[in-house]
């Protein structure tokens, strides 16, 4: 699974580039965002997504981590795929894109291309409280998505993310949110 690359950017479009590693050119699905941050013969080093599908494999560029984030969190969304995803994250950071659920303004999700009112809804349902827990300590993010893929619901993360002690490590965090979801 390829993580990260660094390498020269040899070129660019809007919504990918070819990134030069020792011989080897890759091309990378990015935001429009990053697309801008990026020139033609500069070094760079951005943090990969490789999506395994039937017919393809696209890697998914990042300079920001907590892009990357938001977009394997979008990803888990029904109906959202790269394409809308990298489209959200061509229209809004990760801040503006946190005060837009934050304060459920659907309007403005509906304006990304390929968005439309059931769309938006749905991504505002799956994603209420997905921020909350970046207030609390930098681990409770791993273990939102971890608790997340095992099957639990948003809420029950998010009101045992609150009685977490602070400063525990990842793994003992997921494990003590596991004892007090499962009893």
């Amino acid at each position: 699974m390829i993580v990260g690359l660094i390498g020269v950017v040899e070129k660019i479009s809007a919504l990918e580039v070819h990134i030069e590693v020792q011989g080897v050119v890759y091309g990378v699905q990015v935001s429009m965002r990053t697309s801008a941050l990026l020139q033609a013969g500069q070094k760079a080093r951005l943090k990969i997504l490789q999506v395994i599908k039937e017919d393809a494999h696209p890697l998914y560029g990042f300079l920001e981590e907590s892009e990357k984030i938001l977009f394997e969190r979008l990803l888990k969304i029904n109906g959202v795929g790269g394409r809308i995803a990298l489209a959200i994250l061509s229209s809004f950071s990760p801040n503006e894109f946190e005060n837009i659920i934050a304060t459920k303004e659907v309007k403005r999700l509906q304006q990304v291309p390929g968005i439309g009112k059931k769309l938006a809804d749905k991504i505002m349902v799956d994603l209420i409280g997905f921020f909350i827990q970046d207030e609390t300590s930098p681990v409770c993010n791993e273990v939102f998505l971890a608790l997340e893929s095992l099957g639990f619901k948003s809420a029950e993360i998010n009101k045992v993310l609150k009685t977490l002690k602070p400063h525990l490590s990842t793994e003992a965090a997921i494990k003590e949110a596991l004892q007090q979801l499962r009893s």
